[in-house]
C-alpha cells in the first residue's frame, strides 16, 4: 500500500516536534559541563565571560528540580544609516525583550527550555517596527559515562535587517521568515578516541514583501530545507591535545518556483589538531576540502581549500582574546544566484576591569562571492563595548558598532557605512 504523500512542509514540521519530544527528556546543558564533556583537557584557563561572579549571578526561582531564570533587557538605540543606504538617515531606535529560561538541576541528564521575543519600536519609520520571537528546547542524555546524547528543537519568527542589502526591488517593510531547526548530536569515548556523529535540519520560510507601489517583492523562491550530517573522529595523542578528521553533507532542498533550479548538494572534510598549544594558548586548526555541487548546470560548482581556526589566548587572568575563521556556503537573497561561498574571520578580547564591569572589543570582515552572477561583497565591521553589573538584578551596557559593505560587479549590491549606539537596561532574577 502506498502510504500519504509527505510534502517537505510537513516533513519539516513532523522533524521538528519528533525532535523537540526526544530532546524534552534529554537535556539542557550548562557551558561548564558541556566543556569538560567535548574536549580534551585544556588546563585551567577560564575566559573572561564565562568566570563565575559571586554576587552578580542571577540566582533564578527554583521549582523541583528545575531552576527558571527570567530577565528582561530594555534598549535605546540610535542609528546613522537605519535602511543601509548610500543616503543615510537615522532613526532612534525601542527595543523591549523579554526572555525566560528553565534549567534542570539533576545530578545526571538534564532537560530545559528557554522562551524570548524582539520587540522594536522606531521613532520617526514606525514602519520599520518588528515582532521577533524564539522559542527553544534542548538536552542531554548520559547513556554512560563515555556515551552522550544531545538534542534541539528551536521555533522562530525572525526579521532580516536591512543591511543585507542584496534586493532589486526593496520592501517598504523589512522581510519576515519563520525558522524551525532540529538537530541530535551523539558522542562515544572509545579509550583515547571520540566519536562525534551529528545530524541538524533547517526550515526557512520567507514572506512576500511590498514595494513603495504596493506590489509584492516575492520571496517564496527562498523558502528551503537545509539537512546537515557529518562525524568527527578525534584521538588524543596527549592529554592537551588531539588530532582529528572531520568529514559533512549538506543538501539544500528548495520548494518548487519559477526560475532556476537552486537545489544542492555539498561536502566538507577536514583534518586538524585540537590542542593546548602552550599554558596561555589554545585552540584549533584544521585545513582540508569544500565543494557544492548545483542541479542547475548553468550555476559553476563551488570546489576550494577549506580551513577552520578558532584559537583562545589568555594574556592574563584578566583578559581573553579570541580568533576565529572559517568558511561555508550559504543560500543567498538573490533569485538569479543560488548561494555564496563567504569567508569570514573576527578578532576578540574581552578585558575584566573591574570584577562588575567588562570591556569588550571585536573586528570582523567577511568576503562574499555570489554564485550565478557577477557580484562579490565584502563586509567589515567592529563593536565596542562596556558591560557593568550594579548586582545581581540589575546590569548596564553600553555598545558601539560600526558595518561597512563594499559591493562589486555587474549585479553589485548598495555600498554603506553604518553607526550606531545603544544603552541597555539589564533586569534578572
Amino acid at each position: 500500500m502506498i502510504g500519504p504523500i509527505v510534502t517537505p512542509r510537513r516533513l519539516s514540521r513532523r522533524l521538528i516536534w519528533t525532535s523537540a519530544l526526544l530532546a524534552a527528556p534529554v537535556a539542557w546543558f550548562c557551558p561548564q559541563l558541556a566543556s569538560a564533556q567535548e574536549s580534551f583537557q585544556r588546563g585551567s584557563n577560564i575566559s573572561v565571560m564565562e568566570r563565575p561572579r559571586p554576587g552578580y549571578e542571577a540566582l533564578g526561582v527554583r521549582a523541583g528540580g528545575f531552576i527558571t531564570y527570567p530577565s528582561l533587557t530594555l534598549r535605546t538605540e540610535r542609528d546613522d544609516n537605519l535602511f543601509a543606504r548610500p543616503d543615510a538617515v537615522s532613526d532612534t531606535i525601542y527595543t523591549v525583550r523579554p526572555s525566560l529560561e528553565v534549567r534542570s538541576d539533576w545530578a545526571r541528564h538534564a532537560a530545559g527550555l528557554s522562551v524570548d521575543a524582539d520587540l522594536k519600536r522606531h521613532d520617526r519609520f514606525t514602519s520599520e517596527d518588528t515582532n521577533a520571537w524564539r522559542v527553544a528546547g534542548s538536552g542531554r542524555a548520559d547513556v554512560s559515562r563515555d556515551f552522550i546524547v544531545k538534542a534541539q528543537a528551536s521555533l522562530a519568527d525572525r526579521v532580516e535587517p536591512r543591511n543585507t542589502t542584496a534586493f532589486s526591488v526593496e520592501s517598504v517593510e523589512p522581510i519576515e521568515y519563520g525558522i524551525e531547526t532540529a538537530g541530535v548530536t551523539a558522542s562515544k569515548d572509545l579509550n583515547r578516541v571520540r566519536v562525534v556523529g551529528r545530524a541538524n535540519f533547517t526550515r526557512y520560510d520567507y514572506r512576500n514583501g511590498r514595494d513603495a507601489a504596493g506590489d509584492v517583492v516575492e520571496q517564496d523562491f527562498r523558502d528551503h530545507d537545509e539537512f546537515e550530517t557529518g562525524v568527527k573522529i578525534a584521538y588524543a595523542v596527549s592529554p592537551i591535545a588531539a588530532v582529528f578528521v572531520d568529514g559533512g553533507l549538506q543538501k539544500m532542498d528548495y520548494d518548487p518556483f519559477e526560475g532556476h533550479e537552486r537545489d544542492s548538494n555539498g561536502a566538507t572534510a577536514l583534518v586538524g589538531i585540537d590542542m593546548e598549544i602552550t599554558r596561555l594558548v589554545s585552540g584549533e586548526v584544521s585545513v582540508g576540502y569544500i565543494k557544492q555541487s548545483f542541479d542547475d548546470p548553468t550555476f559553476k560548482d563551488i570546489a576550494n581549500p577549506h580551513y577552520r581556526v578558532r584559537l583562545d589566548w589568555y594574556p592574563t587572568q584578566l583578559m581573553t582574546v579570541g580568533l576565529t575563521a572559517t568558511q561555508r556556503v550559504t543560500d543567498s537573497p538573490l533569485s538569479s544566484s543560488p548561494a555564496y561561498l563567504s569567508r569570514a574571520v573576527e578578532l576578540k578580547a574581552d578585558y575584566e576591569l573591574l570584577r562588575n564591569l567588562i570591556l569588550s572589543g571585536q573586528i570582523h570582515g567577511a568576503d562574499q562571492d555570489y554564485r550565478g552572477i557577477d557580484r562579490h561583497d565584502r563586509r567589515y565591521g567592529g563593536i565596542l563595548s562596556a558591560n557593568y553589573l550594579v548586582n545581581r538584578t540589575l546590569g548596564v551596557s553600553l555598545r558601539y558598532n560600526y558595518e561597512t559593505l563594499s559591493s562589486s560587479g555587474a549585479s553589485r549590491g548598495r555600498d554603506f557605512d553604518d553607526n550606531s549606539i545603544s544603552l541597555a537596561l539589564v533586569f534578572q532574577r
